[in-house]
């Protein structure tokens, strides 16, 4: 059955992606889908410890197989620009991002595996689900980050298990903690998104998505992600720890 909110397929790309076009189609595609939620009474509160009165459902975009189709394949037309032949595996994260790095590997050609947020049994392969070699060098794949953290205890799998990794694709980046970028300096990484706050505010104008009484209070938190947290019951300082998600 032909999913009726989505747009035809765009097929593989032969060039590499424009990446305003991409971040545009994103942001539309998360918006469309009623992905992008507003706090009514209480604020969210991520595992990262974070107070936000915004949260983004990425998680929407595998009922829709229009804009997933279209979404992955921005991705891959953009981490075969961006990596070439740097990566030979796939990892996924327990439980989001199983399903985009599954449609990334297949579109990739390549093999995956994904990574458990907590050990199953013993040795340093505990964590991982699939075969992969020593020296395997990985794509991670989530569906969004908040600050980068919960990243960290999932790279730390993959080394341990052997593998190599120094990138990271998510669906969404919120790219406002100002953390958040030096914990992916420090611990060898580079982050890449398809889309960030920034994209998805700028659609969410010209289609009147936030009431203006909640469009100040996003601009607010944008502006001062930490202190609108601190306000709000979560996180006043950088969170202890590597959570589990976000």
């Amino acid at each position: 059955m032909t999913d009726p909110a989505s747009p035809p397929s765009s097929g593989l790309p032969p060039i590499p992606p424009d990446t305003l076009t991409v971040a545009a189609d994103t942001a539309q595609a998360l918006l469309a889908l009623k992905a992008v939620l507003v706090y009514e009474r209480q604020p969210f509160i991520y595992t990262t410890g974070w107070a936000s009165p915004v949260y983004v459902d990425c998680r929407r975009l595998m009922s829709h197989p229009g804009y997933r189709r279209l979404l992955m394949d921005h991705a891959a037309g953009l981490l075969r620009a961006r990596l070439g032949s740097s990566i030979d595996m796939i990892a996924g994260t327990e439980t989001a991002g199983i399903p985009f790095a599954s449609w990334i590997a297949d579109r990739l050609d390549l093999p995956m595996v994904y990574v458990r947020k907590k050990s199953v049994g013993w040795g340093s392969h505990a964590q991982i689900e699939g075969d992969l070699p020593e020296g395997a060098r990985c794509l991670l794949v989530d569906d969004l980050t908040t600050d980068g953290r919960s990243k960290i205890g999932t790279a730390r799998a993959l080394r341990q298990a052997g593998a190599q990794l120094s990138d990271i694709f998510v669906i969404f980046n919120y790219d406002v903690y100002p953390q958040s970028r030096q914990v992916y300096e420090e611990h060898g990484f580079t982050m890449h998104a398809l889309a960030t706050w920034k994209d998805v505010f700028t659609q969410t104008k010209a289609l009147s998505y936030f009431t203006p009484k909640h469009a100040k209070e996003i601009k607010a938190f944008l502006a001062d992600p930490v202190g609108w947290s601190a306000l709000h019951g979560g996180a006043g300082v950088v969170p202890s720890g590597t959570p589990e998600h976000g």
